[in-house]
């Protein structure tokens, strides 16, 4: 029962779906009432399941079906040449393999490829060390380490009642243990102030920055190989940074 020797193309950063036929030797369609495609993403070699996907049958009396790779499946899959293959259960539930040609090979090439629509980083979570009155996150990769031609770096910050300050400091060098420098946000603020109650505006503190609620964003533009969020509480300082992430 071939289904479809073509090699299909997956693009990273959309919801992909993929249509196919089922035939039988004779290159004449599968009715599929009744019966349930399952669908197979694998790594080459290994064989390793890395999507699994019921397939919608499109139309029954033709063998037609359609299966959608979302982009969630494979946000974290490299560029590359994959496997599929796919299995139909009749109306007993016996499994039955789909073959690609008349060779009875049961996969085929499916090539996963970037570039074509944005690429969208997964945010870090900042984990802070105490360094004197002040915490320090761990060295978190920037742009220039992915090669990255984006200078734009952002950093999301919880708080409870929290009065201090936070700044983005920047490594150029290779070692993540390198001389770090800090650097200013989008409002040219050095740092970001927080002031309880966050409500509450200051205008006489143009460069002071504050949460309107319990999580803020902000950027700031570099050129980085390494990036460390520092915070420093104020003395009477009562509150708590409960979570601080960061992309790049």
């Amino acid at each position: 029962m071939p289904f479809n020797i073509t090699r299909k193309t997956i693009y990273k950063g959309v919801d992909n779906t993929l249509g196919f036929d089922i035939k039988n030797q004779d290159r004449k369609p599968i009715n599929l009432l009744g019966k349930t495609v399952v669908v197979n993403l694998m790594q080459v070699r290994s064989g390793e399941l890395l999507v699994q996907r019921r397939a919608n049958v499109a139309e029954a009396e033709f063998g037609a079906c359609e299966v959608t790779i979302w982009s969630s499946d494979i946000v974290h899959l490299d560029p590359g040449i994959y496997q599929m293959s796919a299995v139909v259960y009749d109306e007993s539930g016996m499994a039955k393999p789909l073959y690609a040609d008349n060779n009875r090979r049961a996969t085929m090439e499916v090539e996963i490829t970037d570039g074509a629509y944005p690429r969208f980083e997964k945010s870090i979570d900042c984990v802070f060390s105490q360094l004197g009155p002040t915490w320090v996150s761990q060295p978190m990769p920037g742009n220039l380490q992915k090669n990255d031609s984006n200078l734009l770096h952002t950093i999301q910050i919880k708080v409870t009642n929290f009065t201090g300050t936070v700044q983005a400091l920047v490594c150029l060098d290779y070692d993540a243990n390198g001389n770090y420098f800090p650097v200013k946000f989008v409002n040219d603020a050095p740092v970001v102030k927080f002031i309880p109650p966050y409500d509450v505006q200051w205008p006489e503190k143009p460069n002071d920055r504050w949460p309107d609620g319990t999580v803020e964003g902000w950027n700031f533009i570099s050129n980085a190989r390494w990036v460390k969020i520092l915070y420093t509480p104020d003395s009477n300082n009562t509150g708590t940074v409960d979570r601080v992430i960061y992309r790049s």
